[in-house]
Formats: C-alpha cells, structure tokens, sequence
C-alpha cells in the first residue's frame, strides 16, 4: 500500500527541504486537547516562501502519479502512522498518526469469514481512530469516512490508478482485487511457465462463427505482441521484425486478423497461418499442440460484493483491515502511513461518465481539495502560485509544531530568478545548483542530504510504437535500432556518470544499481540493502567484476572490485554501436544511409539540470561514435514541453528517451519497490513484459525457474508454482513473514539483475542535493537524518515575524549575505 512515484531528479533540487523530509511530516504521536500551536504574538504571521519548476496537477489520494502532485498531497493528508524523530532525535520512529495506538490482533474474531481459518493469526487487525479527527471545515472523521473512501478507490468503473496499492505489496486487503475487477474481461497468458498450459490445444471447441474457445466458453487468441514465456519474453512481432517470420501467408494472414492490441481470434485459417511457421524446420513445433503456449484466453472475474472484502468500519472510531497473507510489525505500520481517505460528498459530485469512461476531478483545484492534513489548499493558480494555510482542525497542531502558518508556492522554473529572490529575502530555501557551488559550497547557511532515488537514463525499445515514429520522422530517419540490447547497452558504457554529475549537478554521484545506498532492507536492524552480499554481487556481475577480486588478482575482495566500477568503458562501448549498426543492418532495421535520431524528453527548457543535461549528452554520444559505424549517424531532438506529464511519455511514445527520472516512496520495503521496475502500470517504458521473462534462483540447494513477476509474488508472500530443472513443481512463497529473509534478499538481488540486464532503465546519478536555508527559519537538525530529513515543515521555525522579516530584508537593502 506503500505509494510508488515516479520523481523527477530536478523536483529534489530545487527544494531539499520538502523532499527530504515531507512523507513524516505529519501529525503527533501524543494526545491533543485542541490548542493551536503556540506562538509569542497570537497575531504573528509566519509565511514560508518556496519555489517550485514543475506544478502539481493532480493530487487526488486516488489517482495521482507523481512526486511533483505530493508537493500538495503530502499536507492536505495524513496517514493512520507516520515517520517522527526518535528519543534522541539521532534516527527515525514509526509512530500512530490518525491512530491512537497500534493496531490490535483481531484474527480470532473472524475465522470462518473472509477467507481465515482457524489457526490463522495477524490477519485481521483493528485501528482504533482518535476522536479528534476533522476535515478542514471542522466535519468530524470516522471510520465509515475511511470505509467508503476504500470503495471508491476499487470502485469497478473508476479504475483509479492508486487502486493496486490494495493488494500488490505486504498488505493485501481481502479481496479487493476481485471488487476492483468485478465482471471485468482480462486477456492471460496460456502458459505461465512456458512448460504447462491452462489449455490443451487440442481440447479447444470451435464456435459456429469458426473461432475457437475453451470448453468453458472463452475466447482464445494468437498474441502478436505479447512476450510469452515460450519465446523467453519475446514476441511473435519481434521475431517478424527479425526477419525469421516470412510474410505471405503467414504474417499477412495473422496481421490482417489482429485487433488493434495484436490478439488474432483462433480460427482455421489463422492456425494453419502461425502454424506454417512455427512448425517449419525453423522452428521445429512437433504439432499443432504446441499452438497452445502461443494463446492467450479470455478470463472474466466473478462479481464480489462489498460486504466480502476486507476494510470496515467497525464503529465510528474503530476500523478492521482483513488480509489475505500475515502481517505484523514494522511492514504492517509501513503500509497504512499513506492515506486514500476522501470527502465523498465533494468526491462523488466531480465523477463524470463520458462515453463509458470515468474520471473525477477531485483533487485538482483549491476548490475540489478538502484537506485533513496540517495544511489547506487556498488558493492554486497552475504553473504561477499555490497557497497552503495551517489548517487549524488538524489534530496534531501541538507542542509549537507548523508554527508555519502560511506556505506560498510559485512557479520559478528559472535558477537564476530563483537566487535573485531567494538573495531578496522572497525565498526561504534555494537549491543548489551546478554555477552555485564555488560560491555558496562552504556557506554557514548549506545543508547537504541524500535521497533515496536513483535517477536513471530510460528508453523506449517497444519496436510497433518506434516505427510509428520512425515513418512520421520522415525518409531517412530511424529508431527502431533502439530495439536492440547492444545499442542500449553501448549508450550506457558510453556514459561517464561523474563527468555528467560535474557537468550538471555536482552534488550528486554516480549510480550504478537501482537501489541506492539509502534503501533499507532490513529495517528492524538498519541494514541497507547495497550493504549486502547479495546486492554487492549483482553490481559485480553486471558490471564484470565478478572474476576479478580474490587472491592474487586485481582486487582484494568484492568490496575493492565493486568501489572500482564506474560505469564507463568507451571502447567496449563502440563496440557495442559496431555491433548493433550490423544487426541493424541485417534485421533489415535500418539502411546505410539512415540517420539514427533519439529524441530526448525534459519537463521544460528553463530548469538549468535540463538544459545542461541534454547539451552534455547530445557532445558525448556526438563524440562517443567517432570512429564507429554510426559515426555522423547519430542525431538528437528534444521535447522540452511533458512537464508533469512526463511519467508516461514514453507509454505515449512522444519521445524516445528520458534522464534524470526515478521513483521515491518506498525507500524502506525494497521489495515492493521492485514492483516499479517489472509492472507496465508503473514502469516509465512498459514494454518489456516480465510475466514472459525466466529467472532461476536456487532454493535450499535446488534452483527453481519462474517468471519474473512470479518471483515477485513469491517474494511478496503469496504461494506461487516455481519449477525445478527436472520438471517438479513446488508451490512457494517467501514474503516478510515467511521466515526466510536470506531466500528473500537473493530473489530481491536476482530481479535487480534481471532488470539491469534489459538496458531499459540505466541508472546515472544519486539522489544527492544542497541547499541555502533562508536566514527567517531554522531546521530542527542540523544533521540529515534518514526518514526525518532537516526535521521538513512540522519542526520548522522562525527566528523572525513577517512584519519583523520584512523590516530586516529592507534594512539590508533587499541584498542578504549567505556567503
């Protein structure tokens, strides 16, 4: 349930504050009587000026996509636990929110429903709400506010993006996936495994109207497009492509026949068309049988009603989660820090049904944002100003916590302006940027932090959508090269990841896995996940320095071999070009007289990072090529105009190539995380198909083979069928509570290599930043503290009023010294 959100590196840049520390930024663990935070004039006014280079658009609980959209989402929210400091102040706690306590076992009290059965313990658990809860207008909250706002959120019709977040990570509600997808038609894969089928080809029953479906009564399909587990994740499209599929009578036929998502209806025709192929000498299929691990066939969900899943409001105050698999702990907190909860009343008058689709504007406006967090939306002008003002029904306003009573945002997508108002006084904090650092580096008033993002290079290779481009390119343009691994790969090795930080945000390193050292694995212990074996040797496997640390070689140990990658290797590199200019060339992908063009996406062209970026690897692929067989063959263009859209640029194919992009909030779990990487409904390119792709992890001696997104349900805790080498089958699982966290870590260690191995999503750069802090306010901490950042806007204070602020600025001539 943790929220997965795409984040764009120059978000972090330009305000630290907010992005190291806005997710604990909410509510008190202790009780309230109802008092205001304090202040020493009861008339003061204490107004935090910030700036931002992408808006907001959407921050429905709901819907919402990016990191940018937590910018409002994060205040006018609060979550049933939350991140504060711990006794000390040197770490982090997980503490009640919303919540007067942690929640209670409740298992016993309903074995025999929901699934439970006797024996059954830490899968019902109740949340006992505090009796002070209220909507900015005062309208007191309940457990039933959060009960309903559960069934929106999986209402069938909406199919609201955040809807998954129900029942794909630790916490996975009672069926929820079932209400969500009640009665819907869904297209699954005949063969999960590439050895077993759900169908027997032969088994299948031919309708009157001449298409074949199940025995049931399903509809069967060829999938031209989809990477079954057959093919290793290939497609039947790609090896058209590749040239080994002829066209007539084959292709022509199933193409022909192909709905606009590439599923052929099985018929005569169409069989005898695929099977013209796939049982050639090629190919060699001993039968028509082995047809059936190329169908995919239509499965519909049964209706499930409300009443049989597992959130309810058990009184106005008391509220039951039902889960399909245990939880407890550190993980169960972890899962209910985020919130879904909406006014219904104002949410259920913005739906809308066009033409069958549903879609609800809640959470867009001033006017369409009822907040229950620290914070109230006022006003909201896009791309110029948003107003948040302390909402002061809020139950955590206690103990001179948000003595920030009102917070302005504007839209300054300049670096330049952002330091003349920040050096102005109109500016509370300034993002450091690359032309800052020689003079502000050393500044009494910078603070360095470390994100848990890694900020990546990703690419486009879905082949039908490069084509479509291709040909509107014009004659002599080509893409789809960008298809081929070793083009991907050559552009990676091709890249100094510190020379591009130095050029572009020099407070940044490089990156060379997915995970940054600020992912945290264990967090019972504190152990971050790049600390492992495990994750030290998946960068020593994919980076080659695997068999060069030991005993008499170049490196001592897998530490020494691993501190010495940098990514950067140009003569392998241009190889790499050679390489896949002559696949190329033989697929029948490109002529020698092509031009190679990548058009590169930026959310602007005024964000300094941007600019710079694209002029730095625009030189360096320019130069890369020289002396290969793409040299004076490699172009670039750029769409500077995605701006918060740009999550699903490359879905939408409007560019080939994004950088500076990564994914924050789930810094603790990094095995939900992986979800980001592997679903189509998170990654950035959803080409790749990792239901179709294998992966072997050895488990108590014996490796066993599944897909990719098997291994993720595994690891997850839900049992799912893995095959050993001589066909036995197991059913397996190996969540959190489980109790085998070192089986866990390897398949958490196998995908991260899986994924890094398709040279879609390059890491570059870490998510390192500094920043001036205004001289009216002070942090909490002087020191970056992970989960808690500078101590963000809950512990923020002021050393000067408004009035007192504004007299101070004039006295110094509108010019404030932070060198």
């Amino acid at each position: 349930m943790k929220k997965l959100i795409a984040l764009l590196l120059a978000l972090t840049m330009v305000f630290a504050l907010a992005a190291c520390s806005k997710k604990p930024a909410e509510g008190t663990t202790a009780a309230t009587d109802g008092a205001t935070t304090p202040a020493a004039d009861a008339e003061a006014t204490y107004t935090y000026n910030t700036a931002l280079t992408v808006f907001p658009t959407n921050w429905n609980p709901h819907t919402n996509q990016t990191d940018t959209d937590s910018e409002i989402l994060d205040y006018v929210t609060a979550g049933l636990y939350r991140f504060d400091y711990n006794e000390t102040e040197d770490g982090y706690a997980l503490v009640p929110g919303m919540a007067v306590d942690y929640p209670e076992d409740v298992t016993a009290d309903y074995i025999g429903q929901y699934g439970l059965e006797e024996g059954a313990e830490n899968q019902a658990w109740k949340v006992t709400l505090r009796d002070d809860l209220k909507w900015e207008d005062g309208t007191p909250i309940t457990a039933h506010d959060y009960e309903e706002s559960y069934k929106r959120l999986l209402a069938p019709e909406a199919q609201n993006y955040r809807a998954d977040g129900t029942y794909t990570g630790n916490m996975v509600i009672h069926n929820a996936e079932n209400y969500l997808k009640s009665n819907q038609t869904v297209k699954q894969a005949n063969s999960a495994d590439g050895s077993t089928v759900a169908y027997n080809f032969a088994d299948l029953v031919k309708g009157e109207d001449g298409t074949y479906a199940t025995a049931e009564g399903c509809k069967v399909y060829f999938g031209l497009n989809e990477g079954y587990a057959w093919m290793q994740g290939n497609s039947l499209a790609d090896y058209q492509g590749a040239g080994y599929i002829p066209e007539e009578g084959c292709w022509d036929v199933l193409s022909a026949a192909a709905d606009e998502d590439g599923f052929v209806p099985v018929t005569d025709e169409t069989i005898a068309a695929l099977y013209s192929f796939t049982g050639s000498d090629t190919w060699g299929n001993e039968s028509q049988d082995d047809l059936a691990y190329y169908v995919s066939y239509d499965f519909t969900y049964g209706e499930t009603p409300w009443e049989e899943v597992g959130v309810f409001a058990l009184s106005d105050n008391e509220l039951v989660y039902v889960i399909d698999k245990p939880l407890s702990g550190f993980y169960l907190y972890y899962a209910m820090t985020d919130s879904y909860l909406v006014k219904t009343d104002l949410y259920d008058s913005l739906a809308t049904v066009t033409d069958g689709v549903y879609t609800n504007t809640y959470g867009t406006s001033a006017e369409t944002t009822v907040s229950f967090g620290p914070y109230k939306l006022t006003s909201f002008q896009a791309d110029k100003q948003y107003v948040l003002e302390r909402n002061e029904n809020y139950y955590g306003l206690t103990d001179g916590k948000y003595q920030t009573t009102t917070w302005v945002v504007d839209f300054v997508p300049e670096a330049a302006t952002r330091l003349e108002l920040f050096l102005q006084g109109k500016l509370d904090s300034y993002g450091l940027s690359k032309e800052d650092m020689e003079t502000y580096s050393l500044s009494d008033y910078c603070y360095y932090a470390t994100g848990d993002s890694t900020f990546a290079m990703v690419f486009n290779p879905d082949k039908a959508a490069l084509e479509q481009t291709q040909a509107s390119a014009g004659t002599g343009i080509n893409k789809t090269i960008i298809t081929i691994p070793e083009f991907r790969m050559a552009m990676s090795f091709a890249l100094d990841r510190s020379a591009f930080c130095l050029a572009t945000s020099p407070t940044n390193g490089p990156a060379f896995g997915l995970y940054s050292n600020l992912i945290i694995s264990d967090p019972d212990n504190g152990t971050a996940y790049r600390t492992t074996d495990v994750a030290k040797q998946v960068l020593a496997d994919f980076w080659g320095v695997s068999e060069d640390y030991g005993e008499g070689k170049m490196y001592a140990d897998i530490d020494e071999a691993v501190d010495s990658i940098t990514g950067y290797n140009l003569t392998k590199a241009q190889e790499l070009f050679n390489t896949a200019y002559d696949k190329a060339i033989e697929q029948g992908l490109m002529t020698e007289n092509d031009k190679v063009e990548i058009k590169i996406g930026t959310p602007n062209n005024t964000t300094a990072f941007y600019n710079n970026g694209y002029e730095f690897l625009v030189n360096n692929y320019t130069e890369a090529v020289k002396g290969t067989k793409l040299e004076g063959k490699l172009i670039f263009s750029r769409d500077d105009t995605l701006g918060n859209g740009f999550a699903d640029a490359l879905k939408n194919n409007q560019v080939d190539m994004l950088f500076g992009v990564g994914w924050t909030g789930s810094a603790l779990d990094p095995y939900s995380l992986m979800e980001a990487y592997i679903s189509p409904s998170y990654q950035y390119d959803d080409s790749t198909d990792f239901t179709a792709i294998m992966m072997t992890v050895a488990i108590d001696g014996v490796e066993y083979t599944a897909s990719v997104a098997d291994w993720y349900d595994v690891m997850m805790g839900n049992p799912t069928t893995i095959t050993a080498a001589d066909g036995s089958t197991m059913e397996y699982s190996c969540g959190y509570t489980d109790g085998d966290p070192e089986t866990r870590l390897e398949i958490l260690g196998e995908m991260e290599g899986v994924v890094l191995m398709n040279y879609n999503f390059i890491p570059i750069m870490d998510a390192s930043t500094a920043q001036l802090r205004g001289q009216q306010v002070e942090f909490h901490t002087e020191e970056y503290i992970f989960g808690m950042g500078f101590g963000g806007v809950e512990y923020l204070t002021y050393d000067y009023t408004d009035a007192e602020w504004d007299a101070y600025v004039a006295s110094s001539n509108n010019e404030l010294d932070y060198t």
